[in-house]
């Protein structure tokens, strides 16, 4: 029996769902590098796969995420994650979600010497599609401070 919501399986070890957040997360390091593939794997490949990345409006679809996702890793090289702070995980047997922040370095195209830092807001939704958990939707922006309402107010 598995009790999804702490990760644990009825022997104790991870469930199949923090397996796929842990692949992800692992994956996110070659993108950092400007290799979106890896990361790109755990995607769905169902029509209602989305991306909502900080480079561009969301986009839905597979060949429209991969697009997404291989231009803005495209804008990346020579990075490394730096770490992840968890604010919440959950699932139930079929689809599961983690909030996070995501801490990255990376050279931004056209840059030969300074390694900037990244820090991203993430929302993942992971589903089931029968034995392997996929991301179904990830929103990742740079929103990790308080800011004035001013801030949203479009020009």
């Amino acid at each position: 029996m598995n009790d999804e919501r702490t990760g644990n399986d009825a022997n104790g070890g991870q469930s199949g769902f923090d397996r796929a957040i842990e692949a992800y997360r692992q994956a996110l390091d070659q993108y950092m590098k400007g290799d979106a593939e890896p990361a790109l794997d755990l995607f769905s490949r169902a029509e209602d796969v989305t991306l909502a990345n900080p480079l561009g409006p969301p986009t839905r679809g597979p060949e429209n995420v991969r697009k997404a996702a291989s231009q803005a890793a495209a804008t990346l090289r020579d990075g490394s994650i730096r770490g992840f702070e968890e604010v919440a995980r959950y699932s139930t047997p079929d689809l599961g979600y983690v909030v996070q922040l995501e801490r990255a370095q990376a050279r931004f195209e056209g840059s030969d010497t300074t390694m900037n830092p990244i820090t991203l807001r993430v929302t993942m939704i992971f589903r089931r599609e029968g034995d392997t958990w996929r991301v179904v939707h990830r929103h990742a922006d740079p929103i990790t401070t308080p800011r004035p309402i001013t801030t949203v107010i479009e020009s």
